[in-house]
């Protein structure tokens, strides 16, 4: 186990693989280091959807391998969020060390203020990205539909899209990241 060492659990959609490289970007602004697996970590994140009771249970079950790790570990953390409905978010209060909803992910950043919404804020996080042969380049946030199976509006807010001009930058950046051969 390493000292300032963070692991990133990720559940659900493509928009939860993408929250968790902003998630990643953010823990090594304030010095913390990946590590291959939980266990080599002290602090577990997990970015997670709790829209099926399925999802749910899977956190359950996670929790409690967590919760494993922190009995050999006290110093080990643990952090949820994502796509967390309210009601599940009080289920796991107890589960986790922090359940930190999506919108307060800057949060980990420390202490600093910011006069953006969210939503601005959330894209303006260069991503660390997990792989060399893609990537996920989010176009917007949130949802207007409120369907009553989806809990996107609830945990996300309402649509916000991003300027053209920021995703075809964020695309030609990663185009010249890849070298072709």
């Amino acid at each position: 186990m390493g000292k300032n060492k963070y692991h990133i659990i990720a559940y659900g959609c493509q928009m939860n693989k993408s929250d968790s490289e902003r998630v990643a970007t953010i823990l090594e602004k304030i010095g913390y280091k990946p590590a291959l697996s939980e266990k080599q970590a002290d602090l577990a994140v997990l970015v997670a959807c709790s829209v099926r009771q399925a999802a749910v249970d899977r956190l359950y079950g996670r929790a409690r391998e967590l919760n494993k790790i922190k009995k050999n570990n006290p110093d080990f953390k643990t952090i949820l969020t994502g796509c967390v409905l309210p009601r599940d978010k009080k289920k796991f209060i107890d589960k986790f060390d922090l359940v930190l909803d999506l919108k307060q992910i800057t949060d980990l950043e420390k202490f600093k203020n910011y006069c953006q919404s969210w939503h601005e804020h959330y894209f303006k996080i260069e991503p660390r990205y997990s792989t060399k042969f893609s990537a996920f380049v989010p176009i917007m946030t949130g949802c207007n539909n409120f369907c009553s199976y989806c809990a996107v509006p609830y945990v996300r807010g309402r649509e916000v899209s991003r300027p053209v001009s920021e995703v075809i930058a964020e695309v030609k950046n990663l185009a010249k990241m890849v070298v072709w051969k």
